[in-house]
């Protein structure tokens, strides 16, 4: 009978020792479920800063990937494919000719539909100095004495820029383009043209030289080092009159800039940006989750709209965070009215304000009355949650639930 009772009293210290060492382990895990949903609301962690070039391609792959995935689906920018003449992506598709540099049948696409904005785009005598480069959202070729950069994004953005001489660029417009009408300015740009193809519309703006149409066909005179635009808002498009009010900014020259910013998960990011007015740079830019800056140089003060897009994970917008904009360290306050901004003169008033337009991403329209007078700093701060939720409460009764019973089963005394 001792023996007996010394060999259960053996498994008894046994079975208290294994459930002692079964609470010592779940209740951490328990604890940290609870920590984990009672910091729901709280900023994700920042990613380390770290330039992409100096990562190795094994490094970036995935994290690009996951970043293209979210811009995306945020409706922001996607990767270009070419096959040598068919660069096509989710947003703009065309046949390029390297030898001529000339573009047929551009279209705006989304999914199964798309738009033919314009039969062809041809520049004069033009000379290729390099093969067209595909870099993730943008195709660029290069001619003599002239550029040309298309965006992969749903207002089919295209630039053309000339360098150093005097260019002629000559657009078709589809049979049945209707408003093709020129309005001239005595400021930046000095033309612009609409149209309306269908349900689709659109503007070409002209920074310096003259523009001229004839039927649908619109030519374009570039003087030295000019820049020639073309946007549009497809019938098919997602959030119709905020894109609608972008693309008059843009066309009155009220738009100076536009950046779409994506975070990685390796500490970099991928930025797809255009500048619309002659003389402004963008000297320097930072984006990291939930922080992103940038930084304007300019040749002489001037006001203007800077539009920011941010993907939801890169910049949380929900009603469990707050967004916050400076400039210089102050504090920019939000107007009332988002798309009353996009067409406020710029100069018509001397305080910095923003607005967030109502789309599936984090889109911001900046107003500065000085572009100078940057950085330009975007942030997304967490609100503070109130209680506890349910998922934190069931996590923090099951901690105790596993104390009592261990508990329970260490200071019990054995059956004689």
């Amino acid at each position: 009978m001792d023996r007996m009772r010394i060999r259960w009293r053996g498994r008894w210290r046994l079975r208290r020792a294994a459930t002692a060492l079964v609470a010592l382990t779940l209740l951490p895990v328990a604890v940290l479920v609870g920590s984990a949903h009672a910091r729901a609301g709280a900023l994700p962690p920042l990613a380390p800063w770290l330039h992409t070039d100096s990562l190795q391609p094994q490094d970036i792959d995935l994290p690009v990937a996951e970043a293209l995935k979210r811009s995306e689906a945020s409706n922001l920018f996607a990767p270009f494919g070419w096959d040598g003449q068919i660069v096509s992506g989710p947003f703009v598709e065309f046949d390029y000719s390297p030898a001529t540099g000339e573009i047929v049948g551009y279209f705006a696409v989304n999914g199964t539909s798309t738009t033919l904005l314009v039969n062809k785009i041809r520049v004069a005598d033009f000379s290729p100095t390099s093969t067209p480069l595909v870099s993730g959202p943008t195709f660029v070729a290069s001619g003599s004495g002239v550029s040309l950069v298309v965006h992969d994004e749903p207002m089919a953005l295209l630039e053309i820029r000339s360098q150093g001489q005097a260019r002629t660029v000559v657009l078709r417009f589809p049979t049945g383009t209707t408003e093709m009408q020129v309005v001239y300015a005595t400021d930046w740009p000095r033309s612009s043209l609409a149209f309306t193809v269908g349900a689709t519309h659109g503007r070409l703006i002209l920074g310096r030289g003259s523009l001229t149409v004839n039927g649908t066909t619109a030519t374009a005179q570039l003087e030295t080092e000019d820049y020639l635009a073309l946007r549009a808002v497809p019938g098919f498009v997602e959030h119709a009159s905020e894109r609608t009010a972008v693309l008059e900014a843009f066309a009155s020259g009220r738009l100076a800039a536009e950046y779409d910013l994506i975070a990685m998960s390796n500490g970099g990011w991928l930025e797809n940006s255009a500048q619309y007015q002659i003389g402004l740079t963008a000297t320097s830019s930072h984006v990291e989750f939930s922080r992103a800056t940038v930084t304007f140089g300019v040749m002489e003060p001037r006001a203007g709209l800077v539009l920011l897009a941010f993907d939801p994970q890169t910049m949380p917008a929900d009603p469990r965070h707050r967004l916050v904009v400076t400039e210089s360290g102050v504090d920019v306050p939000e107007a009332a009215n988002p798309v009353e901004s996009l067409y406020s003169l710029p100069g018509s008033s001397s305080h910095a304000s923003f607005t967030r337009l109502a789309m599936n991403a984090t889109v911001l329209v900046v107003y500065l009355s000085d572009l100078s007078a940057t950085p330009l700093q975007v942030e997304s701060i967490a609100l503070p949650t109130s209680g506890l939720d349910w998922p934190t409460e069931l996590a923090m009764v099951a901690a105790a639930f596993v104390v009592s019973v261990a508990a329970a089963v260490m200071f019990r005394r054995p059956h004689e």
